[in-house]
């Protein structure tokens, strides 16, 4: 039986070119204020500028990017924030992209990447002053385990922001959403995203020990990021996924279509989680 880390590298090696030429490297939906037209790529720096805020970041801060993927997130904080950045991943194409980028902007001595993951670190406890993820703790086989690791490389008082999507429970889905949830979730190796649930992904963290918990619905923020994407797949899906059901072979395609529906009916949600140490 294929492993969830052969999974999620072969999720990523079959993304590749798809978040390369649509989201230019990044993994993450922009952040839209309500009501104004902005470009795609402003969006994006919105998001990113939003981690920094949540995070109240500084140029003394040693910030953990859990979930580092090429880099692009962890090298735009550091050169605009002054920050030290460790990202971190097990996607070892995604890491030398990481390096490359870094090396570009001139910010590879604030910016270092390692190949580790994050439910079983190697940095030291209390090495962090705040840390973040970026759509990728659903990726995580035991969201427990992952968050108590968090917990102890984070500073005491130390801050974290958790950007995550979460999910209605399942009497709410119908059959035929939740086979396209689960299918998503299984190609793209999302093992932890029911851990996500509405309402209650927050009790996990203060179970784990985190307090200031607050949890911010940004769906709204992120919908304009959403539909471009599904205007781009939307054709191929009806003339190609689904009539010869490859939903399994392109958990893009499919999530672009299919999560939007959700999402519009709130069995989907985007969050912003932070707390505290």
């Amino acid at each position: 039986m294929i492993s969830h880390l052969q999974r999620l590298q072969k999720y990523y090696r079959t993304s590749k070119y798809g978040y390369s030429f649509l989201l230019w490297g990044s993994k993450h939906f922009g952040f839209y204020p309500i009501d104004k037209n902005i470009p795609e790529s402003e969006a994006q720096k919105l998001m990113q500028d939003l981690i920094a805020k949540k995070l109240k970041i500084t140029n003394k801060d040693i910030v953990l990017d859990a979930g580092c993927g090429r880099g692009v997130v962890s090298t735009y904080l550091a050169k605009r924030y002054k920050c030290s950045v460790k990202g971190i991943d097990l996607i070892e194409f995604e890491l030398k992209m990481a390096d490359s980028l870094a090396r570009e902007l001139n910010v590879s001595k604030s910016v270092e990447f390692y190949s580790m993951d994050y439910s079983n670190m190697k940095f030291k406890n209390n090495s962090f002053d705040c840390l973040y993820t970026m759509e990728t703790l659903s990726h995580s086989i035991n969201i427990r385990k992952t968050l108590r690791e968090l917990y102890r490389v984070l500073k005491k008082n130390g801050r974290i922001a958790l950007f995550e999507y979460t999910i209605a429970d399942d009497k709410e889905f119908s059959s035929y959403e939740m086979k396209m949830l689960e299918t998503v979730a299984y190609s793209s190796a999302m093992d932890g995203l029911k851990s996500f649930r509405h309402n209650q992904f927050q009790n996990i963290l203060k179970e784990v020990g985190f307090k200031n918990i607050k949890v911010e619905d940004i769906t709204g923020n992120t919908a304009p990021s959403i539909y471009r994407l599904r205007r781009y797949l939307i054709l191929p899906y009806y003339l190609f996924v689904k009539p010869f059901s490859l939903q399994k072979r392109y958990p893009n395609a499919t999530a672009a279509i299919e999560f939007t529906k959700m999402g519009e009916k709130g069995l989907v949600r985007y969050n912003v989680f932070t707390a505290t140490k």
